[in-house]
């Protein structure tokens, strides 16, 4: 009898209405003429706070962030409204993957703005995030090309998933913003404000579980 051997290798199933997969497991079939293919369907939204769920590595849907949206700054008087200064925002992960934070995108036009800041802090950062120049000269500031601004673990404090234990970086950061006004301010500045207003676009990427890894490996 002619022996043909199929190998199941690497063969991605799954049914899901967003698309997502799982891998099977490969096996080889011997001297027989069939195989039984198990098919784990997920409809609905996965656990994503779950670091267990079969969620692709790097995969948006690892993303679960609460950020403060809605943030302002102000200038003092004790500076005669030459220094910008805010309160501490907050930036929290929830996911099962550490996220990794990028400042992708200003829009805007500074009129009494010179320069603007943005700062973060927390204790067991993974690393210190890089104080960036939001305006810089009055101007805009190109954020197209800027580098991952702070990294945060997962829910449970940890990066790499497999060898970190709980609580070994932090999943939480503050952030606020300083800066300097122009030179030439309104003659009325102490009577009246003056609105600038902002949008400023952050990205955020899944790191893979080996703390590693950001987004999807091609």
């Amino acid at each position: 009898m002619k022996k043909t051997n199929f190998l199941l290798a690497a063969m991605m199933l799954g049914l899901s209405v967003s698309g997502l997969t799982q891998l099977a497991s490969a096996q080889t079939i011997d001297g027989e003429n069939s195989a039984d293919v198990i098919i784990n369907g997920t409809i609905g939204k996965l656990d994503n706070k779950n670091p267990d769920t079969a969620i692709p590595e790097g995969a948006d849907e690892w993303i679960n962030v609460t950020v403060d949206t809605a943030t302002a700054f102000h200038t003092t008087t004790a500076s005669a409204h030459k220094n910008i200064e805010s309160a501490d925002y907050s930036i929290v992960n929830n996911s099962g993957r550490g996220v990794a934070v990028t400042l992708n995108k200003m829009v805007g036009t500074p009129t009494y703005v010179d320069t603007l800041t943005i700062n973060a802090k927390g204790n067991g950062l993974v690393a210190a995030p890089v104080a960036t120049n939001l305006v810089d000269g009055n101007a805009l500031v190109d954020l197209t090309s800027s580098p991952v601004w702070m990294r945060l673990a997962n829910k449970d404090g940890r990066l790499n998933i497999e060898t970190d234990a709980a609580s070994t970086y932090a999943n939480s950061a503050k952030f606020n913003y300083t800066g300097t006004t122009v030179a030439n301010l309104p003659a009325d500045v102490n009577q009246k404000t003056t609105a600038e207003d902002y949008t400023l676009t952050l990205k955020f990427t899944s790191i893979q579980k080996d703390g590693t890894t950001l987004g999807v490996t091609p």
